[in-house]
C-alpha cells in the first residue's frame, strides 16, 4: 500500500542497520536515500524497542550499495530529508552538504567544492559540478538551477569522479532520480505552499497501472511569485514564473526486464535576478578617485556610463541588498525538453542499462546594464544547446569476491550563444574629468548622464558563437575481496573529446558578417523597445566571412580511482582512495584552451554506533588541481618586457577534513551534525587586475600564489534537531529546528583578494512545525527560513566602468505548507 509520503519519518522494521558489501535487489526496487547530515527519516522504530538507524542503499557508484560501504564523500537525501531541509532546488543543498558552497549568476548554478569553484560556466565553460537527472547529463549550468519536482533522491558526490562520470565531474556529481511509475495501484498527491513575496506554488503527481505490467506517471509543477528583490523604477525582479512537467512511462514485461520512458518539459518566463549580477558594492578607490582594490577611500556611486550615477550600491547608504532602481526589466526566456529511456535487463550473472536521452534548451535573459533608472544601456545573454547521448553499462551480480562495471558513453552536443548589447539614449562622456599623476594620465571613472531622454538607439553591439562537441569514454571498475574484511578496488576510463567552434563574429567583423544590426534600427527613435534586445540584430551562420575556431580542440586522457576498504567490525570500515577528474577544455574562436585536471587522496571512515544508533562518517582529503586557466608573466628574451599572456597552467592545494553524524538518543529524536575544515590556496596562478591601479600602482597582473582561494570558508558547521510527538488518532507534530555557520570568503570572480567581494561569516537558521494525519494522507507545515535574514553574497564581478556588480542569496522565507496523497 502506498503511504503518504513514500519515506515516513517512522517506519516499523525489525533489524537495525548493518553494514553490507554486495547489495542484490530486484530491478524496480525503489531506493531509499538519505543523507548523513539531515536525514530524520533514517530512523525506524520497533515496538517496544529504541529506535534504530536504517540502511541507506545508493547508486553512486552505478551500481546499488550500502551508503557504509562506498568509499566516496558522499551526501544522500531521500524526499522526507528534502522537505525537511528546504530544498526544492540545488540553491539550499549547502545547508546540508559538508564541503559544498553555492552562489549563482543569472540562473547558472556556481557550486564550489574543496577549493574548485564554478565561477565562469559562460560561453563554452563548464561547471565543476557534473549533474546528472536520472543518469542524463545537464550540460549547461543554467540546466542545474531547475526547481526540483516530484523527486524521490538526491546524490552529492564531492571529489573528482572522473572514472565512472567521465568529463566535468572535476571536483563532484550530483544525481538527481525522480520517481518512477508504479503498477501496483493507482494514487496521487498534491503539494502547495503559499510563501513570502506572494509565491504560490504547486506540485502535483498522479500514478497510473495500466496492467500488471505498464503504467504511467504524470508529474507537474507551477511557481510564481513577485519578486523577492524590490524594484522602485521597474516590476520587481527575481520572480519566479515556472511550469514544468513530465510524462513517465514503465515497462516491466518481466522480473528480468525494465524499460522506463521519460519526458520532460519546463519552461520559465519571470523575471531573473539579474545576469553577472543583479546589484552594485562600493568599491575602494585612492584620494585622487582612481580605483584601487586597496583603495583608502569607499564611493557607492553608480560609476556606469549614461547611469547619472543613479542607482544606489547595496551596501552603501541608503542601499539594501535586496532593493534596486532599474527601468529595464524583461522576462527570461527559458524552455528545457528532455527525453530520455532507461533500459535495464539482468542476465544472471550480470545485468545491462541503457540511457538514451536528447534535449533542447534555450536560456535567454535581458538585463538592464546601467545598473539605475536611466533609460540607457540595454542587453542580455542568450544561450541555447541541442544534443544526444547514449550510455550503457554492465555490472556484475554474481556473490563472489569479484564486483565489476564496465561501460560506454557517446554524446553529441551543439551549443550556440550570444551576448548584445544597445544604448537606448545618448549619453554624454565627455564630462568625466582626466587627471594627470606621477603615474600618468588616467580618465576618472565617474557615471556620466544622458544627453536627453529622447530615444535615439545607438551603441550596439553583439557577438556569436556556436560549438560542437563530440565526447566518448569506455571505463571498468573492479572491487576485489581478498579476504572477508580487505578489499581492493581499481577504476579506469578512457576519455576522447573533440570540440570546434564557427559561426563567429560580432557586428564589428569584417565582410560578411554573421551579425548585423537590423536596417533602419540604428539612430531610430521607436515609440515602444523590442521585447528583447536581440531583436535589435540578425544572425547568419552561413554567412561568407564567419569566424572559425583557429583549430579543433582535441582531448584525450585517462581518468582514474584506486582504493582500499577495511572492516575493522561489522560496523566499522576505513578506506583510503585515490582518484582523478577533468574539466574540458573551452573552445572560442579566438583560442582553445586545454581541459584542467583535479586528483585526490582521501582517508575516510564509515560507523554506526551505539546499537545501531549512531552513524558517525568522515574524511580528509588532500586535492590537487592542475593545468588551470590563468594568467601568467614572462620576459621577452628580445625586449626585456615583461609580458602577461593566458593559458593553462595554474594550479591550486587544497586539503581538509569532513565529518557528518546521525544520532538517535531516544526515541522520536533525532540529532545531525555536518563540519567541513578547508585549507585552500593558490599555488602558480595569476589575474588580471580589474582596476586601474593595484595598491597605489599601475599593475595589470596579479600574482595570487598562496592567497586563499575564493568561495572557501575555513569552517562550516551544519546542525539539525528533530522531535516527533505522537498525539495518538490526532496524528503526529514534528517540530524541526536547523542551523548552519560558515566562515567568511571572498566571492570576486576576478580578483580573489579584492576586498569588495569579501563576505563575512553568518549563520542561517530554518525552523519548522509539521502535522501529519495518522495515516499520513495529509500535512499542514509552517515554516521560516534564514531567521536571520542574513546577507550572503553569491558571485561577484567588476565590468567595464570599474564597476562592481554582485547578487546576494534569497533573504528571509516564511510560509505554510499543505499536502495530500490519494
Amino acid at each position: 500500500m502506498y503511504t503518504a509520503w513514500h519515506c515516513k519519518i517512522l517506519n516499523i522494521t525489525q533489524e537495525p542497520l548493518k553494514m553490507m558489501k554486495s547489495v542484490r535487489k530486484p530491478i524496480a526496487l525503489q531506493i531509499a536515500l538519505l543523507t548523513a547530515s539531515t536525514a530524520l527519516g533514517s530512523m525506524s522504530l520497533h515496538a517496544q524497542e529504541r529506535a534504530t538507524l536504517e540502511e541507506v542503499v545508493v547508486t553512486a557508484e552505478k551500481r546499488e550499495e550500502s551508503l557504509q560501504d562506498v568509499s566516496i564523500s558522499i551526501s544522500a537525501f531521500n524526499e522526507e530529508a528534502l522537505r525537511l531541509g528546504g530544498v526544492d532546488d540545488v540553491s539550499r543543498l549547502e545547508l546540508l552538504v559538508p564541503g559544498l558552497n553555492y552562489a549563482f549568476a543569472g540562473n547558472d548554478a556556481k557550486f564550489n567544492v574543496r577549493g574548485a569553484n564554478s565561477t565562469n560556466t559562460f560561453g563554452d565553460n563548464s561547471s565543476i559540478v557534473g549533474a546528472f537527472v536520472d543518469g542524463v547529463y545537464q550540460a549547461r549550468a543554467s540546466q542545474q538551477t531547475r526547481a526540483f519536482f516530484d523527486v524521490r533522491a538526491i546524490e552529492f558526490l564531492r571529489g573528482p569522479q572522473g572514472t565512472l562520470y567521465g568529463r566535468n565531474t572535476f571536483a563532484g556529481a550530483l544525481n538527481v532520480y525522480t520517481h518512477a511509475p508504479e503498477t501496483d495501484e493507482a494514487y496521487g498527491g498534491i503539494e502547495l505552499s503559499r510563501q513570502r513575496f506572494d509565491r504560490i506554488k504547486g506540485e502535483a503527481h498522479f500514478n497510473v497501472p495500466v496492467t500488471d505490467t505498464f503504467a504511467l506517471r504524470f508529474a507537474g509543477m507551477y511557481d510564481k511569485s513577485d519578486g523577492y528583490i524590490e524594484n522602485d523604477a521597474g516590476p520587481d525582479i527575481g520572480a519566479q514564473d515556472d511550469k514544468g512537467y513530465r510524462i513517465s512511462a514503465l515497462w516491466q514485461p518481466n522480473d528480468r526486464t525494465e524499460a522506463i520512458f521519460r519526458y520532460t518539459s519546463v519552461e520559465e518566463d519571470g523575471n531573473e535576478a539579474g545576469l553577472f549580477g543583479y546589484t552594485i558594492l562600493c568599491r575602494n578607490e585612492t584620494p585622487d578617485g582612481l580605483t584601487d582594490a586597496f583603495g583608502s577611500q569607499r564611493n557607492c556611486e553608480n560609476p556606469v556610463r549614461g547611469s547619472g550615477k543613479l542607482g544606489t550600491a547595496s551596501n552603501g547608504p541608503g542601499g539594501d541588498p535586496w532593493k534596486i532602481s532599474q527601468d529595464y526589466v524583461r522576462p527570461v526566456d527559458l524552455k528545457d525538453d528532455t527525453v530520455s529511456l532507461n533500459f535495464t535487463y539482468d542476465f544472471g550473472s550480470f545485468s545491462l542499462r541503457s540511457t538514451t536521452a536528447a534535449n533542447e534548451y534555450e536560456n535567454d535573459i535581458n538585463f538592464d546594464f546601467d545598473f539605475g533608472p536611466t533609460q540607457n544601456s540595454n542587453g542580455g545573454y542568450l544561450e541555447e544547446s541541442e544534443g544526444w547521448s547514449q550510455e550503457f553499462v554492465l555490472t556484475s551480480n554474481s556473490e563472489g569476491p569479484l564486483q565489476w562495471t564496465a561501460g560506454a558513453y557517446y554524446s553529441d552536443l551543439e551549443d550556440y550563444n550570444s551576448f548584445y548589447i544597445y544604448q537606448q539614449t545618448v549619453r554624454d562622456d565627455s564630462t568625466r574629468p582626466v587627471i594627470e599623476t606621477e603615474l600618468g594620465e588616467f580618465t576618472i571613472l565617474e557615471g556620466t548622464d544622458i544627453v536627453s531622454d529622447e530615444t535615439l538607439l545607438n551603441g550596439f553591439f553583439a557577438n556569436a558563437v556556436r560549438i560542437d562537441t563530440e565526447y566518448w569514454g569506455v571505463f571498468s571498475q573492479a572491487e576485489y575481496s581478498l579476504t572477508d574484511n580487505f578489499r581492493l578496488i581499481a577504476g579506469i576510463r578512457y576519455n576522447d573529446e573533440t570540440k570546434s567552434a564557427d559561426c563567429g563574429g560580432s557586428n564589428f567583423s569584417e565582410g560578411d558578417r554573421v551579425v548585423n544590426v537590423k536596417d533602419g534600427v540604428d539612430g531610430s527613435s521607436p515609440r515602444i523597445l523590442p521585447e528583447n534586445a536581440k531583436d535589435l540584430f540578425t544572425y547568419n551562420c552561413g554567412a561568407a566571412d564567419a569566424i572559425e575556431s583557429p583549430k579543433d580542440g582535441e582531448y584525450d586522457n585517462i581518468t582514474w580511482k584506486a582504493a582500499a576498504e577495511y572492516d575493522l567490525s561489522e560496523d566499522i570500515m576505513f578506506y583510503l582512495t585515490a582518484s582523478t577528474g577533468y574539466l574540458s577544455g573551452a573552445a572560442s574562436t579566438d583560442a582553445t584552451t586545454d581541459e584542467q585536471e583535479s586528483e585526490v587522496i582521501e582517508a575516510g571512515f564509515r560507523t554506526v554506533l551505539l546499537d545501531s544508533t549512531l552513524q558517525f562518517n568522515g574524511a580528509v582529503h588532500f586535492t590537487e588541481y592542475t593545468n588551470l586557466l590563468t594568467q601568467r608573466q614572462r620576459i621577452d628574451p628580445n625586449t626585456g618586457i615583461v609580458l602577461t599572456f593566458s593559458d593553462n597552467g595554474g594550479d591550486i592545494e587544497a586539503w581538509g577534513i569532513e565529518l557528518d553524524a546521525i544520532w538517535l538518543p531516544i526515541d522520536g529524536l533525532t540529532l545531525t551534525g555536518a563540519f567541513a575544515y578547508l585549507d585552500s590556496e593558490f599555488g602558480t596562478y595569476g589575474q588580471t587586475n580589474p582596476y586601474q591601479l593595484y595598491k597605489g600602482q599601475v599593475q595589470p597582473f596579479v600574482n595570487q600564489s598562496g592567497e586563499t582561494t575564493p568561495w572557501s570558508p575555513e569552517y562550516t558547521l551544519g546542525a539539525s534537531a528533530a522531535y516527533r510527538f505522537e498525539l495518538s488518532d490526532r496524528g503526529s507534530l514534528t517540530v524541526y529546528g536547523q542551523t548552519y555557520y560558515s566562515d567568511g570568503y571572498n566571492t570576486s570572480n576576478l580578483l580573489a583578494t579584492d576586498p569588495a567581494h569579501d563576505q563575512d561569516s553568518y549563520t542561517k537558521t530554518d525552523a519548522r512545525l509539521i502535522w501529519d494525519s495518522p495515516d499520513q494522507r495529509y500535512g499542514i507545515e509552517l515554516f521560516v527560513e534564514n531567521i536571520e535574514d542574513s546577507e550572503v553574497l553569491a558571485r561577484g564581478n567588476n565590468n567595464s566602468d570599474d564597476v562592481v556588480q554582485t547578487s546576494y542569496l534569497y533573504p528571509r522565507n516564511y510560509g505554510l505548507k499543505f499536502r495530500a496523497m490519494f
